[in-house]
């Protein structure tokens, strides 16, 4: 293979590392748009492990297409091509199904590993609200506790603000559901 050719995976790795930061932040963005853009809507939360996903696979292609380069063999660089492309689109497509989406009607919740759980609102057994604690080094979150005892958390970000913790609030009070905050 010739130089120039060579040359190419190293562009390409630069490229990503250059792209990938800008890439990984706004995808949440566009998530949350094209999945949960409804009336209904009371928030769409892209959990934290997204990121991790999403900086993975880009991580995983650019250490790739380094290797690619030392590579002689044009053999192993096709197998390792495709390796690298079919990587990226699993562990992307993981991140961008990782998340918490609350509407009117039912809350839906969708880890990295794991089954995705959707559940009516009248099916909640407890809410607790943990408040940001620096003496305990506790970051705000909210746990939800259904009656079937399955349980999931979820930290309280930049989109989780006041008006959507009032609606979150008014929804528990509306169907009876005990509330507790510390």
């Amino acid at each position: 293979m010739d130089y120039e050719r060579k040359s190419l995976y190293w562009i390409f790795a630069l490229l990503l590392l250059i792209i990938a930061p800008i890439v990984i932040l706004i995808t949440p963005m566009i998530v949350s748009l094209t999945i949960s853009d409804s009336r209904d809507k009371i928030v769409f939360i892209p959990l934290s492990t997204s990121m991790v996903m999403y900086a993975l696979a880009f991580l995983v292609v650019i250490v790739l297409f380094c290797v690619m380069y030392f590579s002689r063999s044009v053999l192993f660089n096709s197998i390792t091509g495709i390796i690298v492309f079919i990587g990226f689109i699993f562990m992307f497509s993981q991140g961008v199904q990782n998340y918490v989406y609350l509407h009117q009607d039912y809350i839906e919740y969708n880890p990295v590993w794991g089954s995705n759980a959707l559940y009516n609102w009248g099916e909640l057994a407890s809410v607790s609200h943990e408040m940001y604690d620096e003496d305990l080094d506790r970051d705000e979150k909210y746990i939800f506790e259904f009656k079937d005892g399955y349980t999931f958390e979820f930290l309280v970000s930049g989109l989780v603000n006041a008006e959507v913790q009032s609606k979150i609030y008014q929804k528990l009070v509306q169907l009876d559901v005990p509330y507790k905050e510390y």
